[in-house]
């Protein structure tokens, strides 16, 4: 069995309720400052490139054009739309590009965090010790973001020909135009959305399995989540989806804000600013507060069962193979 410090420190925690692990997760333990300074800076750095390659590629001629010049005011949605669609495709590779190395960098930082934040794991500067740690589990954690993508996919291809099942039928039935035209987009997004949160869930809660417990199968810890979520569901998946979208909501509440009277002027680019900065701040703390209550929710003694189980294969290989023999040692007789 694989275990590390982590796990036997978790075992050896006093025993606490989940509100309380949820609460406990606001507290500060020390390097959490460094942890959020380094939540903030890594956005900031993935979205750095992203953005001078924009105003590049901006500048070399699609924002010169009448289509986008001509316009007063702010620019309406559907010029933004174009303009996007005129960059070069440079500039889109290169930010695809930024997108690939910012989810490197979260990967990094959230495995690194995650091993920090064990009892006996604070030890060394943090600013040196997270990214080392961090790098160490890359390639799990790359495993796990690959096994996310394709549930979300899978999930996603699975909807949708669901939903158009839907439309089929309600073609023939003669459902009425507002279900047809309303209700059914509005219900196929909403189950996209609920499955891509269930997905994110489940994959924020494998990665911390497996630092928590030294696991190295990411496959064994993806279905021993299934059961962190039926002895927590609310404040295991619950939790994490109703911060993530907080999180979100608040960033998308100020781009709305933003869109709505963008500045005029440099002094009027100051309070903007500042409300940036703000907004990345709490998301960092946010991220901060998910990582340590999940800590303190997995040594939770009713989790002793999941913490001692082997890190190993599932075994579905042999599964398989057995039946494959089962099924011809029955088809003669057949």
């Amino acid at each position: 069995m694989a275990v590390s410090g982590d796990t036997a420190s978790s075992r050896a925690a006093p025993a606490r309720g989940g509100g309380r692990a949820i609460r406990g997760g606001l507290d500060l333990v020390p390097g959490a400052l460094a942890l959020v300074a380094m939540r903030i800076l890594l956005l900031l750095l993935s979205s750095l490139p992203a953005v001078v390659l924009v105003l590049a590629g901006l500048a070399a001629g699609p924002a010169r054009q009448p289509f986008f010049t001509e316009p007063a005011g702010r620019l309406p949605l559907f010029h933004l739309l174009r303009l996007g669609g005129a960059l070069s495709g440079a500039v889109t590779s290169g930010l695809v590009l930024a997108v690939v190395l910012a989810l490197l960098g979260q990967q990094v930082l959230a495995a690194g965090a995650l091993s920090w934040l064990g009892r006996d794991g604070r030890a060394g500067a943090v600013w040196r010790a997270v990214p080392a740690r961090g790098l160490g589990w890359l390639w799990p954690m790359l495993k796990v973001l690959l096994l996310a993508a394709v549930c979300s996919g899978a999930g996603l291809a699975l909807l949708g020909r669901l939903f158009d099942a839907l439309d089929r039928h309600g073609d023939v039935a003669g459902w009425t135009g507002h279900t047809m035209m309303v209700c059914l987009p509005a219900l196929r997004v909403i189950a996209a959305v609920v499955w891509l949160a269930v997905v994110g869930a489940w994959a924020f809660w494998c990665r911390v399995l497996l630092v928590a417990d030294g696991r190295r199968t990411v496959r064994s810890a993806w279905l021993l989540v299934l059961r962190v979520f039926r002895r927590h569901p609310l404040r295991a998946p619950l939790f994490y989806v109703v911060v993530t979208l907080a999180s979100q909501l608040g960033a998308g509440v100020l781009l709305v804000a933003w869109r709505q009277g963008p500045p005029d002027s440099a002094s009027a680019v100051l309070p903007w600013l500042g409300s940036w900065l703000l907004v990345l701040a709490l998301q960092g703390y946010l991220w901060y507060w998910l990582l340590h209550s999940a800590r303190l929710l997995y040594a939770l003694p009713d989790l002793d069962g999941v913490r001692r189980r082997p890190d190993g294969p599932v075994g579905l290989g042999r599964a398989l193979t057995w039946l494959r023999g089962w099924l011809r040692r029955r088809g003669p007789s057949s």
